[in-house]
């Protein structure tokens, strides 16, 4: 497993070349590497990335943004792992560099057969790069479905207020639902549902019992009271 981080600038050590950041994973994890082994991989993995090899003798400052998460990316692929996380690999960079280091992962994921946990806030990205989705809520899973099913009939009273704020310019009524409420502070969770303040479905049992999350149709989950009782 390995991670890719928010901020390229700050998970890169910026008294390390690229050479130096791309060895050390692999060193440490392979201590009978060869040298030249090691060189070759690096070589490899910065090809793919899309960053020159003849730019091994540079630090982190010296490069932009995007080509910083390049760097980040091919660190975590140099031990060739079967599952990284990605915590909002893209929401630092422009929108332009944004698309170029989502297709540089999904082509990454098809040639090494990854597997991705992908965390961010942007909806347009959930819907390009995921294959299931897991919407959370102060800390609660509220709903698990397939991109498709998730995007196209959202069950759980949050999920439906999330994806009805991405604007459609083909939606000229304003379909947005509005949430009322502030949101309850983590440190101290409400009884219940978690979302039962804002929720305009809400009943005595939603302020009382936290909801379980049951599966409700084939690969569908969703943890809300109202969906168990047909409600919605």
């Amino acid at each position: 497993m390995q991670m890719i981080f928010q901020d390229p600038y700050a998970s890169l050590n910026p008294r390390m070349t690229v050479e130096q950041t791309l060895n050390e994973p692999v060193k440490f994890h392979n201590r009978n590497i060869s040298e030249n082994e090691v060189k070759k991989r690096v070589v490899d993995v910065m090809r793919q990335v899309g960053v020159d090899p003849s730019w091994v003798d540079r630090y982190p400052h010296e490069f932009s943004g995007g080509q910083r998460q390049r760097i980040s990316i091919a660190r975590a692929l140099m031990v060739d792992p079967e599952f990284i996380v990605a915590d909002e690999p893209v929401s630092a960079l422009d929108v332009s560099i944004q698309a170029q280091i989502l297709n540089l992962l999904m082509d990454a994921q098809e040639q090494r057969g990854l597997t991705y946990m992908f965390i961010t806030h942007d909806l347009s990205v959930v819907r390009h790069i995921s294959t299931r989705v897991a919407v959370m809520y102060l800390g609660r899973l509220c709903e698990l479905a397939r991109t498709v099913e998730l995007f196209e009939s959202p069950r759980h009273p949050y999920t439906q207020a999330l994806l009805s704020a991405i604007p459609d310019i083909h939606n000229r009524k304003g379909a947005h639902v509005k949430l009322k409420g502030e949101v309850p502070t983590p440190i101290n969770l409400p009884p219940g549902c978690v979302f039962h303040s804002r929720c305009p479905f809400a009943n005595e049992r939603c302020m009382r019992e936290i909801p379980e999350l049951i599966e409700i149709e084939s690969g569908t989950f969703v943890a809300c009271h109202g969906v168990e009782e047909g409600r919605l």
